[in-house]
C-alpha cells in the first residue's frame, strides 16, 4: 500500500502579451518530444491568445494561434488536446470549432459550427482523446459530451441539461482514463461525473463546498497512470487528489517560486525588481494558485497546473511512499 505525496518542482510563466510569458493560461498538454504546449485564453480587451511551446526548462521555443477569425487563428480558445501523431486540437467558444495544427504550430484545418443539432456546437470548451483515436469535446451550453472523428465527423453524443443523473450545467473539463471512462467537470453542478466507454451513467461525486471532496466550480479534471484524479477546483483556488474511487487523497494550493523567465526579467529591470519588493507583493499569498483551471499528469509522475489568473504553470512532482506502521 502506497501514499500520496507531491513536492513543488518549479514554476514556469511570465504575465506577457507576446513571446516568453502567458496571459491567462487555461490548458497546457507534452508532446511525443516531451515539448509543453500552453494555451493563453487572455481576454477581449487585450485579445493575446495564443499557444505558446516551451520545454519543461522553460527554453521557449515558439508560439502560434494568435487572435482573428480566419484558418489557423484563434478568438476565445477554451482547451487544448494532442493526439497520437502530434497534432494539436484547439477548441474555440466563440467561434464554435475545433482547428488542428501540427505540432510545429503550422494550421492543418478547422472544423465545426454553432448549432444544437447533432454534431454541431455551442461553445465548445473541454478535449480528450479515447484510445481509439477519436476527440470528445465537452459542448458547454448545450449540456453534452460529443464523440467526433480527428477530422470532425460526427460520432455520438451524450447528455442533456439539468441537476439530475447524467444531466449537466455548463459542464467544462474532461478527462478518459486508461480503461476509456470518461471523467466530466459538471462546472454548475460543482461535482464531478463519471460516465463508460460509451457515455453510460456510472457515479457522481462531490457537492458544493469548500472541504475535502466538495468544489466551487471544477473546472479541469486529469486522470494519471495509477487512475487517480485530479480536480482543478476553480472557485476555491486549488487542486484536489482523489483516488480512483474518489477518495480523497491530497489538496495542492499553490507553491510557485519566481520562474526562470520571471528572474531574468526582474535582473534586466532593477526599478521593476525595486518596484516589487516596494509594493509588498512578495508574500505568502503570491505562492497560493489564483483560479486554476486545468491539471496535466506524466507517465513518470509530473503534476503541471494551469494557474490562470497568476499568468504561470505550477509544476509538481509525486512521490510514492510507504505508509507508515
Amino acid at each position: 500500500m502506497t501514499l500520496a505525496n507531491f513536492t513543488y518542482s518549479h514554476t514556469i510563466g511570465l504575465a506577457s502579451f507576446e513571446g516568453r510569458g502567458f496571459m491567462n493560461p487555461v490548458d497546457m498538454r507534452f508532446d511525443s518530444r516531451r515539448m509543453l504546449y500552453v494555451l493563453s485564453r487572455s481576454n477581449a480587451q487585450n485579445k493575446d491568445v495564443r499557444v505558446s511551446v516551451t520545454t519543461l526548462d522553460a527554453d521557449y521555443q515558439f508560439e502560434f494561434g494568435r487572435w482573428g477569425t480566419e484558418p489557423g487563428k484563434l478568438t476565445m480558445p477554451t482547451a487544448l488536446a494532442i493526439d497520437g501523431d502530434d497534432r494539436v486540437y484547439v477548441s474555440d467558444e466563440h467561434m464554435n470549432n475545433v482547428s488542428v495544427f501540427d505540432r510545429d504550430g503550422k494550421f492543418i484545418l478547422r472544423w465545426g459550427e454553432q448549432g444544437t443539432g447533432r454534431g454541431e456546437l455551442n461553445r465548445p470548451s473541454g478535449l480528450a482523446f479515447d484510445s481509439e483515436g477519436n476527440l470528445h469535446v465537452v459542448d458547454h451550453l448545450n449540456a453534452r459530451v460529443q464523440k467526433f472523428t480527428p477530422d470532425g465527423q460526427f460520432l455520438s453524443s451524450f447528455g442533456e441539461p439539468g441537476a439530475g443523473t447524467g444531466q449537466f450545467s455548463y459542464p467544462w473539463g474532461i478527462a478518459i482514463d486508461a480503461a476509456d471512462n470518461i471523467w466530466v467537470a459538471d462546472w454548475r453542478n460543482d461535482r464531478i461525473q463519471r460516465f463508460d466507454r460509451s457515455g453510460s451513467f456510472v457515479a457522481a461525486h462531490g457537492r458544493t463546498g469548500s472541504k475535502p471532496g466538495e468544489f466551487r466550480r471544477p473546472a479541469g479534471i486529469a486522470v494519471d497512470e495509477r487512475g487517480d484524479v485530479y480536480v482543478a477546483d476553480w472557485e476555491n483556488d486549488r487542486v484536489q487528489v482523489f483516488s480512483p474511487a474518489m477518495k480523497h487523497l491530497e489538496t495542492l494550493w499553490g507553491d510557485a517560486t519566481l520562474s526562470k523567465w520571471c528572474e531574468e526579467f526582474l535582473a534586466v529591470n532593477p526599478e521593476q525588481r525595486d518596484q516589487r519588493l516596494a509594493s509588498g507583493i512578495p508574500g505568502h499569498e503570491e505562492k497560493l494558485m489564483w483560479r486554476p483551471s486545468a491539471v496535466c499528469t506524466t507517465r513518470d509522475g509530473l503534476v503541471l497546473i494551469a494557474d490562470s489568473c497568476r499568468h504561470r504553470i505550477q509544476i509538481y512532482q509525486r512521490v510514492l511512499a510507504p505508509v507508515p506502521a
